[in-house]
């Protein structure tokens, strides 16, 4: 019996440290996340890590949005066709995003520059 009171604790403790670890709302509506843009709940009803032409701005994607993810430094960008490295480390793992990344209108022959979704992306390995 005082084993399983001993990992309900336990079990307890682990939720409260996670829960305490996560963004929360302010009173305000807006988020203690340290800012981040990137589809926070407070800010919008769109899940983490979700961007889109509404967000980014010039959106340098084919496709309307998708979900950004970091794991290390690597930023990946997920559709539902696959996932893309969108850094170096990413690209180690992941292809290029050559098939949905979008040309820049005002410089033929060149793309959309990827800075503003990688700084973005990496937000989210803090």
């Amino acid at each position: 019996m005082r084993i399983r009171a001993t990992a309900a604790a336990a079990a307890v403790s682990s939720v409260l440290a996670l829960t305490a670890c996560s963004g929360s709302a302010t009173a305000d509506g807006g988020s203690d996340d340290g800012g981040s843009s990137v589809g926070t709940a407070a800010k919008t009803t769109e899940p983490a890590g979700h961007i889109s032409e509404r967000t980014i701005k010039p959106w340098p994607f084919t496709v309307a949005s998708g979900t950004l993810a970091c794991s290390g430094q690597a930023v990946t960008f997920t559709i539902p066709e696959g996932t893309y490295g969108l850094n170096d480390a990413a690209q180690a793992r992941h292809p290029a995003p050559d098939p949905i990344w979008a040309e820049d209108p005002d410089n033929p022959g060149s793309k959309i520059p990827l800075t503003e979704v990688i700084d973005e992306g990496l937000k989210l390995c803090k």
